[in-house]
Parts: structure tokens; sequence; C-alpha cells
């Protein structure tokens, strides 16, 4: 009888795709599905999260939490291998939350400007691979997400923020472009912090020792 042998080396790879896939299908589920965000009523307006956003955070988090311990076995191998499977599983730790909000799109299709879900999701699963090295997976995404609510407060309390933070939070009608904003600012933003994110796991190799030795002395 065969035997399939699983290389411990590619657990992550197989950890960041369950963890998409079920952001998906989470995603799909909720797609239409808004968090209200108006401390002050009109004529202040209302910021709306959409559910398959967070959902897509919390996907980008569980996978840096899953790659993490191991990311350190591959440290004590050392050299430039090390660094780029480390670089590798962020790329692909933030990619696959992307994907999990293209296929979130066909359900948002009378939403305007639906293609600012997927450069928002590109910049907070960004945010959470840039963070999880100093701060830990787990913090790093309740972070992300601390702001993106902080964020939807601060619009909500000053109004016309929206148009230059570079989160595009959804109206009544859709997703409200950052306009005062340089054009392709904002997807520019995105993808920079997806290259901090895939740089500084090259560099870390995907964790600090500070957050690293916090971690051994909690198990």
């Amino acid at each position: 009888m065969a035997h399939v042998i699983t290389r411990p080396s590619l657990l992550p790879m197989a950890g960041a795709v369950l963890t998409a896939l079920v952001a998906a299908a989470l995603g799909l589920a909720a797609a239409g599905v808004v968090v209200p965000v108006a401390v002050v009523g009109w004529p202040h307006e209302e910021q709306r999260i959409p559910v398959a956003e967070l959902w897509c955070v919390c996907a980008a988090s569980a996978g840096a939490w899953w790659n993490r311990p191991r990311l350190w076995v591959w440290e004590r191998l050392g050299g430039a291998r090390t660094r780029l499977r480390a670089a590798a599983v962020a790329a692909v730790g933030v990619a696959l939350p992307v994907l999990a909000a293209l296929a979130v799109l066909p359900a948002a299709a009378a939403a305007e400007h639906r293609w600012l879900m997927v450069t928002n999701v590109l910049f907070t699963a960004s945010a959470v691979y840039l963070l999880a090295p100093f701060l830990g997976p787990v913090v790093a995404g309740a972070a992300t997400l601390t702001g993106v609510f902080a964020g939807a407060v601060a619009c909500n309390l000053a109004p016309g923020l929206n148009r230059v933070v570079p989160y595009a939070y959804a109206g009544g009608d859709g997703w409200v472009v950052p306009d005062l904003l340089p054009a392709g600012a904002v997807p520019g933003l995105a993808a920079a912090v997806a290259l901090a994110a895939v740089a500084v796991h090259a560099a870390t190799r995907g964790t600090t020792a500070r957050v690293h030795l916090g971690g051994e002395a909690e198990r």
C-alpha cells in the first residue's frame, strides 16, 4: 500500500491555501453584509465595512499564525533559501485573501467601484504580514482590524475625511473612492505595503527574536 509523504516545508503553503478557501467560503456567505459605523448621526455619513473584507483580514492573520513556528525551523538551516521561503510564504499569504476577495466580487455586481474591495483586502492582508514579524500574527491581525474600525469612526466624525484616507469604506451605493488623493495612490500604496511585507519576512525569516522568544515562553 502506497504511503503519501508530506514534506514539512510544504505544510505552511497547505495551511495558507486552506485558510484562503475558508475565507472565500465565509466571504461568499457574507457577501453584501456590512458592519455600519455611525458614532454621529445625520448629517455625518455612515461608514460601512463589508464583512467579507473583515474575514479576509482574519484569514491573513490565521495564515501568518499557521506559518510562524515553521519559519523558525527554517531559520536554523540558514542561507538564502530560508529567506526566500519566508518571503514566498508572505507573498502567498497576501495573495490568497486577495483571490478570496475576487471570488466575492460577483455578488457585489450592482455596487459602484467594487474593485476597491480587492484594493482594501490587499492593503489589510499586507498590513497583517508586515506587522506579524514584530507583533506576532494574532496581535497584527487585531491591530489591523482596529485600524480599519478606527478609520471608519474618524471618517464618520470628520465629514470628507474618507476622501483622503487610503482605505475605501462603502457607502449606500458602493465603495467611495478617496478622490482627493492622486490617481493610482490607493492601489499603489496597497502594492507598496505588500512588497514591504514580503521584504520584512525575507529580512526577519518570518519573525523577530523577541516575538519568537515570547511565543516560546507562552508554551
